[in-house]
C-alpha cells in the first residue's frame, strides 16, 4: 500500500526534531537505491557491489525507490568499520534494513558475515514470517508480505544482539562471543545465503553505524515509511525533591510557577512534594509534537501523584488553555469524584490526606481514561481531534479560571507522547505510599511445637499426618503434607466480587515437590473434599486445571517456588511463579469455580491426585493483587521468608523511589554509628550485579542514586552492609 508524501516543511521539521532529540550519530554507510541508473551508489561511504540481477522498484512512499534482490542475488557492502569491542573483528555495530517481502511463509535472509557465502546467513524470516536465527531465537511477532518495515539490528558481542522493527524490540537475542557469530570482517553480504534460504526481498534503504545504538536512538529512527515512532518513555518528569529548586526537571524543561508554592513531605520517608494553594499553578512545557492526526497534541498520558488536604471542595488538575481564561480540563468535584462535564465523573471517590497516583490517557477521537493507582476509574466520553484535552506546547497544572482550584499537594508529575495501554499504566503502579495490602492470613510453619499456628488470622486445622521439616533457607521451616493429608484454612474473608462467596482474592503458596511427573493438588474449594481439586501439577509438571488450561512452563522436583494465584471471578484467573506470570486465563463465573466458602482446603483432592508436597509459607489477601504487587513478593529462594526486609539496629535502608523504574532510582538510608558502608545489587538468583563502596561514613542520613540503565528488566535486591549488619530492599526494573 502506498502512502502519501509528507508535506516538505513537516518532513523537515520532524527530521530536525528527531535528530535533535535522539542524538543519533551519523551513519558510516548509507545506501538509498533512489537512482535507477545507479542502484548501488552510496549516499555515504563506498558503493555496493551487486552479485546477480537487481531491479529498481517503487519504495514505501511516493517518490521513493527501492531495489528488488531476487533469490540467489545479493549485495556486497564495504562498510569501512574498524575492529572494535575487544576483538579483531567488528563486534559492535548497528545495521538498518528497510524492507518488504513479496511472499510470506518462505525463508528470506537479511545478511551474511561469511564473505565466501559458504555458510548459513545470520538473520532470517522463517516459514512463519518470524525474524531471527537459531542462535538467538525467533521473534514472537511476524512480518506481513507487501508491507514495509524498518528493521534495526544492534550488536554488541559479549552483551547482546537485538532486533527492532519500526522502533519496537522484537527480539532480545542471546549474546554471542567476541569475534564469533555476527562479528563483521571488512565486508558484509546483504541478502545472501549459502543454501537457498534467500527468497526475493525488496529494500529501500540500508545503513550502518560503528556503535550499537540504544533503544531511544532506535525509536527516533522511526519506520520505513518516514513516520516518527512515538517514544514510550517520559517526555517530561518532575519530582519536587529539591527544596532549593522545586521546579527543576528530571526529564524535560523546568516548570514555571505562577503564585506561590511550598516544599512539604511526600508520600514516603525521604520523598518530597510541592503544595500549590488556590490561585497558584505550574506551567509545563510538554515538548511533544502534534500527533493523532491533528494540529495539536491529541495523544498523550499524564501522571500526577497527588493528595488533597481538604475533601468536599473543587480541585483542578490541569488546564489546556494556557491563558487560564476558561474552565480547567480535569477536576475533583465537591462529591470527591474525578472528571469533568464533558467526560463524566468517576463513581469512585477520593479522600482527604490520602495519596493517589492518577494517570490520564488521552487519544482524541478514540478515548479518554482515568486510572487511579493502576485501576480504571473512568472510561470517559471521547472528544474530537484538536478539541477538548488537546495540548499545545504548554500545559497548566492545578489551574482554573474561576477559583475551582483548591489547595493540592503533588509529589510527582510525568507526561508521555502516547496514550499508554492498560498494561503500561498497571506497570506504573500506585502511589509510593501504596503498599501491599494487609494479608487476611499468613502461616509460616516455623514453630516446631505448633506448626499450624497463624502469624495472621486463625490457626490451620491439620487433617492426616503432617511432618515439620526444613524449609528453603536456614532457620526457615516447612511442613511435609503426604498424599491423603491436607490443611484446612479458615481465611476469614467475607463474600465479595458481587457474589455470596469469596470471588476476589490472592493466594501465595511457597512449595516444593519431592517427586516430579505425578499429580499434586494445591487447593480445594469444596470444604467436604468430595469434588476434584482446583489447582494441580499434572504428570507433565505443568500447573493448572482443565477449567483454566495448564502452563507452558514446568516445575522441577526438589526446587522451591513461590506461587501466587490471583482470582477475580468474572474477569480473570492468573498464576505467577517467582514473580513471573505463567498463566492468565478468563475468569470463572461469579460464585463458580475458585470461589471460596468459609474454609479452603490446601493440598487436598478427592481421588488421590495429591502427591506429597512441602510448604514453607501460605498467605492470603482479600483482593486480587496487581502484577506489580505480585512482582514485589519476589522469589522464595532469594529473600527467604525468615529474613524479609531486614532493618538492623545500626543502619536503616529505605525503600527506593520510584519503584518500579527504568533508568534511575533513589534509596535513602541512615547510618546510626560511624563505620564502613557498602552496597551490592543482586538479581533474583542471588548473583551480584553491582557493588558500590561508600567507604567510612559518619552517623547521619544519606541518599544513594542507582543507575540501572545497563540492567535488564526484572526483580532485584539492594543490600547495604555496615560492619556485620545487613539491610535488604527489593526493587523492580522495568
Amino acid at each position: 500500500m502506498k502512502l502519501k508524501t509528507l508535506p516538505a516543511f513537516l518532513f523537515v521539521f520532524l527530521v530536525l526534531a528527531i535528530s535533535a532529540g535522539a542524538q543519533v550519530p551519523e551513519r558510516n554507510g548509507w545506501w538509498k537505491f533512489d537512482d535507477a541508473a545507479d542502484l548501488v551508489k552510496a549516499a555515504t561511504g563506498d558503493p555496493l557491489l551487486a552479485v546477480g540481477a537487481l531491479q529498481s522498484v517503487d519504495g514505501p512512499i511516493d517518490g521513493n525507490k527501492g531495489v528488488k534482490v531476487p533469490l540467489g542475488a545479493y549485495l556486497l557492502m564495504t562498510h569501512k568499520l574498524a575492529a572494535n569491542g575487544g576483538g579483531s573483528l567488528v563486534n559492535e555495530y548497528t545495521l538498518q534494513i528497510d524492507f518488504s517481502i513479496p511472499e510470506g511463509n518462505i525463508w528470506h535472509t537479511f545478511f551474511q558475515t561469511d564473505l565466501t557465502n559458504a555458510s548459513d546467513g545470520e538473520l532470517f524470516t522463517n516459514t512463519s514470517n518470524a525474524i531471527g536465527v537459531g542462535s538467538i531465537g525467533y521473534s514472537s511477532k511476524s512480518v506481513v508480505p507487501n508491507t514495509w518495515y524498518r528493521m534495526i539490528v544492534t550488536v554488541k558481542n559479549g552483551e547482546f544482539v537485538k532486533v527492532y522493527v519500526d522502533g519496537v524490540l522484537w527480539n532480545d537475542g542471546a549474546s554471542q562471543d567476541i569475534d564469533s557469530r555476527f562479528a563483521l570482517a571488512e565486508k558484509l553480504i546483504v541478502f545472501g545465503d549459502n543454501d537457498g534460504d534467500d527468497g526475493d526481498i525488496i529494500c529501500s534503504e540500508l545503513g550502518i553505524w560503528d556503535v550499537a545504538l540504544d533503544e531511544e536512538q532506535v525509536k527516533s529512527l522511526g519506520g520505513a515509511t518516514g513516520e516518527r515512532v512515538p517514544v514510550r518513555t517520559k517526555m517530561g518528569w518532575w519530582k519536587f525533591d529539591d527544596s532549593n529548586d522545586l521546579l527543576k526537571a528530571d526529564v524535560g524543561e523546568p516548570l514555571a510557577l505562577t503564585g506561590t508554592q511550598q516544599s512539604v513531605d511526600g508520600p514516603i520517608s525521604g520523598n518530597m512534594a510541592v503544595k500549590i494553594d488556590a490561585g497558584s499553578y505550574l506551567k509545563m512545557n510538554a515538548g511533544i509534537l502534534p500527533n493523532g492526526g491533528g494540529a495539536a497534541v491529541n495523544e498523550y498520558s499524564l501522571m500526577i501523584d497527588f493528595m488533597v488536604p481538604e475533601a468536599g471542595t473543587w480541585h483542578a488538575f490541569y488546564q489546556t488553555d494556557i491563558t487560564n481564561e476558561s474552565d480547567a480540563d480535569l477536576f475533583a468535584n465537591t462529591g470527591n469524584q474525578i472528571g469533568t462535564a464533558s467526560t463524566g465523573y468517576t463513581d469512585n471517590t477520593i479522600e482527604a490526606n490520602t495519596w493517589y497516583r492518577m494517570v490520564v490517557t488521552v487519544d482524541n477521537g478514540e478515548f479518554y481514561r482515568i486510572y487511579i493507582n493502576g485501576e480504571l476509574w473512568l472510561e470517559g466520553d471521547k472528544q474530537e481531534i484538536d478539541s477538548r484535552f488537546a495540548l499545545t506546547n504548554d500545559v497548566l497544572l492545578f489551574a482554573d479560571n474561576d477559583g475551582e482550584d483548591g489547595s493540592i499537594v503533588c509529589s510527582e508529575v510525568a507526561i508521555w507522547e502516547v496514550a499508554l495501554t492498560e498494561t503500561e499504566v498497571l506497570e506504573l503502579g500506585s502511589s509510593p505510599a501504596s503498599q501491599l495490602p494487609e494479608k487476611a492470613g499468613m502461616w509460616r510453619f516455623d514453630d516446631a511445637l505448633n506448626p499450624m499456628k497463624a502469624a495472621i488470622g486463625e490457626d490451620l486445622i491439620q487433617h492426616g499426618n503432617v511432618t515439620i521439616t526444613t524449609g528453603p533457607a536456614a532457620n526457615n521451616m516447612s511442613v511435609m503434607v503426604p498424599s491423603g493429608s491436607y490443611l484446612e484454612m479458615l481465611h476469614g474473608i467475607f463474600g465479595n466480587g458481587d457474589g455470596f462467596m469469596v470471588n476476589e482474592y490472592t493466594l501465595q503458596i511457597d512449595f516444593m515437590v519431592p517427586e516430579a511427573s505425578i499429580w499434586h493438588c494445591f487447593m480445594q474449594t469444596d470444604p467436604n473434599n468430595t469434588g476434584d481439586g482446583d489447582l494441580f501439577t499434572n504428570t507433565s509438571n505443568k500447573i493448572g486445571t482443565a477449567a483454566t488450561s495448564y502452563t507452558s512452563n514446568t516445575i522441577d522436583a526438589n526446587k522451591w517456588y513461590r506461587m501466587v494465584i490471583v482470582v477475580k471471578n468474572g474477569s480473570y484467573f492468573k498464576i505467577f511463579m517467582d514473580g513471573e506470570i505463567w498463566l492468565s486465563s478468563g475468569g470463572q463465573p461469579v460464585d463458580g469455580r475458585y470461589a471460596l466458602a468459609e474454609s479452603l482446603l490446601m493440598f487436598a483432592d478427592d481421588d488421590g491426585e495429591d502427591g506429597t508436597i512441602y510448604c514453607s509459607e501460605l498467605s492470603i489477601w482479600d483482593v486480587p493483587l496487581t502484577d506489580e504487587q505480585v512482582a514485589q513478593l519476589g522469589d522464595v529462594n532469594t529473600i527467604p521468608t525468615a529474613i524479609a526486609d531486614i532493618s538492623m539496629s545500626n543502619s536503616d535502608l529505605g525503600q527506593n523511589y520510584p519503584n518500579p523504574f527504568r533508568n534511575t532510582t533513589t534509596f535513602d538510608y541512615k547510618i546510626r554509628e560511624t563505620g564502613k558502608v557498602s552496597f551490592r545489587v543482586m538479581d533474583i538468583n542471588g548473583r551480584i550485579v553491582k557493588t558500590i563502596e561508600k567507604g567510612t561514613q559518619d552517623a547521619g542520613n544519606y541518599r544513594l542514586e542507582l543507575n540501572a540503565g545497563d540492567m535488564n528488566d526484572g526483580i532485584y535486591f539492594m543490600q547495604m552492609k555496615t560492619g556485620d549488619k545487613v539491610s535488604t530492599r527489593k526493587f523492580i526494573v522495568r
